[in-house]
C-alpha cells in the first residue's frame, strides 16, 4: 500500500490495482457456511476415489489424496464450488497443503483471489477439477484414455451432487464434443443467463474460464485477470444474494473477448512467432499510447475537458489497462531471470527451457531500449543527458524537470485532472531514476525499478480514478433531491 495526495493506493490482486469500479462489492463482506451444519459426502468421495485409484497408479501418492480431500473442503452443503480443469503433470505434493498451493500458480491465484474477496482462502472454499486425478493433458489423450476420463467427471458430478452448492464458479473446458460440458467455460466474455440443470438438479453457474489463460498465456493482458476477479466476486455475491451487475463489467467482457479471439487468430496466422514476440510487439503498442497520452496532457488537449469528460475519456479507451499491461510484462521477466528457468530445469524442460531462455532475453533487451526511447522522447530542446559515470538518470534532475515543466500539475486544476498529472510525473521521474550511466553513451536499466515505476503508476491512476467516483457517488444523493 502507498499514498497519494493524502489519499490510499488501491491493493493488488493477481499483480494488478483492483478495479476501482469493483471494490464497492468488498466491503460488506461474505459469509462463509458453518463447517459443522449440513456435511455432504463429497470430501470423502475424492478421497476414496484417490485410495481406489492408487492400487492401479504409482504416480498418486498420499499427499496428494489428502490435498484432493483438502481442496474439497469444508464438508458443508451450499456455498460456492471453484470448477478447475485437472491437477498439473508435474505438480509437487507436501504435507503441508499451504506448500502445495503456493507451489502452482493456478491454484495460488485462486486463494489470492478468493481472500480478496471473501477474506478467506481456498482452504474454507470448495474447489474440484471436473477430472480429478487425471494429469495428462486431457484434450491430448481423448481417445487412449476416454473411459478413465468418464470414470473421472462421474466421480466429479457425483461430488457436485453431494455439495448441492448454491453457486459453481466454471473454469474448465470439455475437451470432447459432446460429453463433459455440464459446467464448462463457454468462452471467455460471455455470460450465462439461466440455471443448468445436472441429473435433475438445477444449479446457478457463473461463468468464467482458466486462471492459467490468463498467467501462462496471455500474461501481459491486464483485462483477463480483472475479469477472474470480476467473476468471482460474482459468484460469492450471488451465492449470498447481494450481487449488482453493472453496465461496465460487459465491457470488460467484450474486450476480453476481443483479446481471446485475437489471440486466436495470431496463433493460426503466424504459426512461427512465439508469445515473447507478441509481447515484445504489445508492449511497444502500450508504450505508443502512454506517450500519446503524456503528449496530449503536455500540448495541453485535455485541458477543456471537465473532470467527469477525462475520466469518462480514460475508461471508454481502455488506458487504465496500459500501465498494469507494462508491469505484467517487466514482472514475467524479473521472475523468469530470478527463478523461471531453474523451475522449467527442475520439471525436466531442458531444451523448452533453453528456448525460453533466448526469448526471454530478447524481450527484455527490448523492453529496455523502448523505456529508454520513451525518456528519449520527453528531452525538451538542448536539455542535458546524465553523463557522470554512475549517476542516476538518463537525464539530470534538472533537465527532467524542465522537460516536464508543460505537464503542470496546474494551480487551477483540480480533482482528476491534477491527480492525473501527478501520476504521470510519478512514472517519469521513477523510469530516468531506474537508468544509470555507464559511459560512451551507454545507460544501464534496473528492470525492478522499470516495474516499480510501471506499478506506481498503474496505483495512481486507479487511484486517482477510485477518487473521482467517490466523489460522484457522495455528490449523488445531494442531486437527487434538489
Amino acid at each position: 500500500m502507498g499514498t497519494m495526495a493524502g489519499g490510499q493506493l488501491p491493493d493488488l490482486c493477481l499483480g494488478i490495482p483492483i478495479d476501482h469500479r469493483l471494490k464497492p462489492l468488498f466491503s460488506s463482506g461474505l459469509s462463509i457456511p458453518n463447517p459443522f451444519v449440513g456435511p455432504g459426502d463429497h470430501a470423502r468421495a475424492i478421497e476414496s476415489y484417490g485410495c481406489r485409484l492408487q492400487k492401479r497408479r504409482r504416480d498418486i501418492s498420499e499427499d496428494e489424496v489428502k490435498f484432493a480431500k483438502w481442496l474439497a473442503m469444508p464438508e458443508t452443503k451450499g456455498g460456492v464450488v471453484i470448477v478447475l480443469q485437472q491437477p498439473a503433470k508435474h505438480q509437487r505434493y507436501f504435507s503441508d497443503h499451504h506448500q502445495t498451493v503456493k507451489d502452482c500458480d493456478t491454484l495460488d491465484a485462486v486463494d489470492e483471489v478468493c481472500k480478496t474477496v471473501t477474506g478467506y482462502g481456498i482452504e474454507k472454499i470448495s474447489c474440484f477439477d471436473a477430472f480429478p486425478f487425471q494429469k495428462l493433458p486431457v484434450s491430448e489423450n481423448l481417445g487412449l484414455y476416454e473411459e478413465e476420463l468418464d470414470e473421472a467427471y462421474a466421480i466429479f458430478l457425483y461430488m457436485i451432487e453431494q455439495k448441492q452448492p448454491d453457486v459453481v464458479l466454471c473454469c474448465y473446458r470439455s475437451p470432447h464434443s459432446t460429453k463433459y460440458k455440464d459446467f464448462q467455460c463457454i468462452g471467455i466474455g460471455r455470460t450465462r443467463d439461466c440455471q443448468v440443470t445436472v441429473r435433475g438438479r438445477r444449479y446457478t453457474c457463473v461463468n468464467c474460464f482458466h486462471p492459467s489463460y490468463a498467467l501462462n498465456y496471455l500474461e501481459d493482458k491486464s483485462e483477463l485477470r480483472s475479469l477472474f476477479i470480476i467473476e468471482a466476486t460474482q459468484a460469492f455475491r450471488r451465492a449470498n444474494g447481494t450481487w449488482r451487475e453493472s453496465s461496465w463489467m460487459s465491457g470488460v467482457r467484450d474486450d476480453c473477448a476481443v483479446i481471446a479471439q485475437r489471440f486466436r487468430e495470431d496463433q493460426r496466422s503466424q504459426p512461427n512467432r512465439n508469445k515473447r514476440d507478441f509481447q515484445h510487439e504489445r508492449f511497444q503498442l502500450y508504450m505508443e499510447l502512454i506517450t500519446g497520452i503524456l503528449d496530449s496532457l503536455k500540448s495541453g488537449v485535455y485541458n477543456s475537458m471537465t473532470n467527469d469528460e477525462l475520466y469518462n475519456l480514460v475508461l471508454e479507451k481502455r488506458y487504465n489497462v496500459l500501465f498494469p499491461n507494462c508491469l505484467l510484462v517487466l514482472v514475467k521477466i524479473i521472475n523468469f531471470e530470478k527463478n523461471g528457468n531453474k523451475r522449467l530445469k527442475n520439471k525436466g524442460f531442458t531444451r523448452l527451457s533453453q528456448r525460453e531462455e533466448r526469448d526471454m532475453l530478447d524481450l527484455s533487451q527490448n523492453v529496455e531500449q523502448r523505456c529508454i526511447k520513451f525518456l528519449r522522447s520527453l528531452r525538451a530542446a538542448r536539455a542535458p543527458f546524465q553523463v557522470k559515470r554512475g549517476r542516476k538518470g538518463l537525464l539530470t534532475l534538472d533537465s527532467l524537470n524542465r522537460s516536464l515543466l508543460p505537464l503542470g500539475p496546474f494551480t487551477h486544476q483540480t480533482g482528476f485532472q491534477n491527480n492525473l498529472r501527478f501520476g504521470f510525473l510519478r512514472l517519469v521521474h521513477v523510469l530516468n531514476s531506474a537508468c544509470t550511466y555507464q559511459g560512451r553513451d551507454v545507460y544501464d536499466t534496473n528492470k525492478y525499478e522499470l516495474a516499480w515505476a510501471f506499478g506506481i503508476a498503474a496505483s495512481d491512476l486507479e487511484w486517482a480514478l477510485g477518487q473521482h467516483a467517490a466523489s460522484i457517488r457522495r455528490l449523488a444523493p445531494e442531486e437527487g433531491s434538489q
